[in-house]
């Protein structure tokens, strides 16, 4: 009977209870739009901030890559300095071997010249002494001492003509040995010309990845400062677009680098028409890859007045390097660089004038001054 009642009971109620659970969940649904309606969406500040560092780490990825490029280049290029240094060797050894060819031939000619206004007198001499000493009428003991003054002058023409043949000998060997050396040096052209031809392609290769990391904030700077300046004289250039720094940083001797493959043959604080020199000159071998002794930004890429191509670099600390004479340029305006990376390149072999030996002009600034670079460059190979 009890449980007949409560199943009766249980009956009753179960509508009632099926309709309480819905509601339950209608009114926590409730809440919860009501909560998410009360959240805050996301601001502008906040995309923003996204944005910008999205664009940050972009632009570091971007700055490595460009890094990681730099630095394969100046590896490449240091790779390739010795076949360079050995061009720049047979291309010195083809100048003095030229230069000693030019000055037999010359002496030669002049003891030949001498030889030639003799060479009839004595003929006829030889041939006729007694009408050649009658053409002159003197006295007995006069004539006596004028065939021995004759005889005299024989044995020296005889060893003037002996002179004569050791020369052309001589000549002959130079002539050889020039010819040997020029062959030589087209050889060590060719080779280099190849390596050169595969840094240039990675060079472009990486062009595009470059400029991406580039300094745009520094290239713009640059550009409005040349525009400004006109950038027609060298001392204005640089202090106008490397920023001078309180306490300059210091130059350890050698902790630069030769920025190309030959010898310097114009030092500092030589003598020149404009006055003391205020860098180096070094004697390139032909095409020879010119690289940045040191890291930093690519202020001014491009020709120059009376300076020809020219790049103006950075180092940091109020330390900038200038470095001209270029034939082509391979890098640009606001480019960030590492230390031994290839900026450009020299004047290529000329078979019509092998020995014309291309000049590379460098200047080291400390705050806008020049400094003497001769020991800060004196570090070997190419970075």
């Amino acid at each position: 009977m009890k449980l007949r009642a409560a199943l009766c009971l249980t009956l009753a109620l179960a509508p009632v209870l099926a309709g309480a659970e819905p509601a339950r969940h209608h009114k926590h649904a409730h809440h919860l739009a009501q909560a998410a309606a009360a959240a805050p969406a996301p601001s502008d500040a906040d995309a923003d901030a996204d944005a910008e560092q999205a664009a940050r780490q972009a632009q570091q990825q971007a700055t490595a890559l460009a890094t990681a490029l730099g630095q394969q280049q100046a590896q490449a290029a240091a790779s390739i300095r010795k076949i360079e240094t050995q061009t720049a060797q047979d291309a010195a050894q083809l100048a003095n071997i030229q230069a000693a060819q030019g000055d037999a031939a010359q002496h030669l000619t002049q003891a030949e010249a001498a030889l030639a206004r003799l060479v009839p007198v004595m003929q006829r001499l030889s041939t006729q002494p007694a009408s050649t000493l009658l053409t002159a009428p003197l006295p007995p003991e006069d004539a006596v001492r004028s065939v021995a003054l004759l005889q005299g002058v024989a044995a020296a023409i005889a060893t003037q003509a002996q002179a004569v043949q050791a020369q052309n000998a001589q000549l002959a060997q130079l002539i050889a040995a020039t010819a040997a050396s020029q062959a030589q040096l087209a050889d060590a052209v060719t080779r280099q010309q190849a390596a050169e031809s595969a840094l240039s392609a990675q060079i472009d290769a990486a062009k595009a990845a470059e400029q991406a990391a580039a300094d745009q904030q520094a290239a713009a700077q640059a550009q409005k400062l040349a525009a400004a300046h006109k950038l027609d004289n060298l001392n204005d250039a640089v202090n106008g677009l490397v920023p001078p720094a309180p306490t300059p940083a210091s130059l350890a001797a050698s902790s630069g680098a030769a920025p190309v493959a030959g010898n310097i043959v114009q030092a500092y604080g030589a003598t020149t028409l404009a006055g003391p020199s205020t860098g180096v000159s070094y004697g390139t071998g032909p095409g020879a890859r010119v690289t940045t002794p040191c890291a930093g930004t690519v202020m001014f890429a491009g020709a120059f007045p009376s300076y020809g191509n020219m790049v103006i670099t950075d180092c940091g600390g109020g330390t900038s390097v200038v470095l001209a004479g270029m034939d082509h340029l391979d890098v640009a305006q606001g480019q960030r660089l590492v230390k031994g990376q290839p900026i450009g390149s020299m004047r290529g072999y000329d078979p019509t004038d092998p020995t014309r030996q291309p000049r590379l002009y460098v200047e080291l600034r400390r705050n806008g001054a020049p400094v003497d670079p001769t020991s800060w460059l004196a570090g070997r190979g190419s970075g």
